[in-house]
């Protein structure tokens, strides 16, 4: 979730685990390049805009066992910039959206060294397909850009404050919130614009209507699209929708953040009732298929994060990654990523930047 939005609304080896922990940073160093998909990912920190923490870029060797924070200020001599928001590896490239700075940053993904800035209106979501990389601008847009010429090469207009988007076969499905809007209800969200992307389309073909305030977005192996609502922070509670290849919806589970593989989807319950301040935080996995529930309990009790933000799945051995604040209350302290098999066993847990936001993996 965009914080900007949630502050304004609320207001298995040695080596490995010796790795993960919460000690003094390491000097920034990268890595050798490590070619395999799985080998490697990067953690995006989003930071605290409104007291001045900028993000950044850690690196985590999946190949070493080795956690390398401020990657991208250490081989570009600069700050990554205000609220990156979500990151994607395509081709030889990893692709940052930077809500704050108004800009993409494309950088080399083994070397993180910056290949090109691409300004952008309040850019949130990012994927990829066909060739392109497309952007959610909050400022109610979705552009394209080309990933040979690293230029823009349209923009269209999908509603009000689109917060992310995935594609499916031929399309993109883009979630629109009018996240800004929680006075009146978020009236003006309640869909997901479905785009055409085929053979160099691009054009919004329809809405589809959804729950309240609508954000994170993920596709399946067999073309369904789960979007979760995450409702108004108090009286309406966060829920998953499935929105099948025919563009039928129908309710699937509970869930505030998502993560899908194949067939498995991964969800976090993280709800807060901000009139009551009463809390309630569960893991659990389905499959996206039938809705059958894999895994009541996915993760051991003894080892949860605290408050967690994001979840992302590898999508090469299936381990779970969920970062997390310290606290629910602490936007301003570093926050923690915390590892897990697939099977939801403990491997370890890394200490990360301000406000872990994502998981990105090559």
């Amino acid at each position: 979730m965009n914080i900007l939005k949630y502050s304004a609304a609320l207001l298995a080896a040695t080596l490995l685990l010796a790795a993960c922990s919460d000690d003094a940073p390491q000097a920034p160093v990268i890595d050798p390049p490590t070619f395999a998909t799985g080998e490697g990912a990067y953690v995006l920190n989003q930071g605290s805009y409104y007291s001045g923490i900028a993000g950044s870029l850690d690196r985590i060797s999946l190949w070493r066992g080795t956690y390398t924070p401020g990657v991208f200020a250490a081989v570009n001599g600069q700050s990554l910039g205000d609220s990156p928001q979500a990151g994607i590896v395509y081709g030889s490239r990893l692709y940052i959206a930077m809500y704050g700075s108004n800009l993409v940053w494309v950088v080399d993904k083994l070397t993180a060294r910056i290949v090109k800035q691409i300004e952008t209106r309040e850019p949130e979501g990012i994927c990829a397909a066909g060739g392109c990389v497309y952007v959610s601008n909050n400022d109610g847009y979705v552009t394209r850009i080309d990933t040979l010429s690293l230029a823009p090469t349209g923009q269209i207009a999908v509603g009000p404050n689109p917060a992310h988007l995935t594609a499916a076969g031929d399309y993109l499905y883009v979630s629109v919130s009018d996240g800004y809007n929680s006075a009146g209800g978020y009236a003006d969200g309640f869909r997901v614009a479905k785009v055409d992307i085929a053979g160099g389309a691009f054009r919004k073909v329809k809405d589809i209507t959804v729950g309240m305030n609508p954000g994170p977005i993920e596709a399946d192996s067999e073309g369904n699209v789960f979007v979760v609502c995450r409702g108004d922070y108090a009286a309406t509670k966060p829920v998953i929708l499935k929105i099948a290849p025919d563009d039928s919806v129908t309710d699937f589970a509970p869930g505030s953040n998502i993560a899908v593989r194949g067939t498995t989807l991964y969800a976090v319950y993280n709800f807060t009732d901000w009139t009551t301040y009463e809390s309630e935080t569960t893991y659990k996995a389905y499959r996206t298929t039938d809705g059958a529930l894999l895994d009541a309990e996915l993760l051991p009790a003894g080892n949860l994060p605290a408050s967690p933000i994001d979840i992302d799945v590898n999508p090469a051995n299936g381990d779970l990654f969920i970062g997390t604040q310290p606290s629910a209350y602490d936007y301003t302290s570093p926050g923690y990523v915390y590892r897990y098999t697939s099977a939801g066993e403990f491997v370890c847990r890394y200490g990360a930047g301000v406000y872990p936001c994502a998981v990105i993996f090559y």
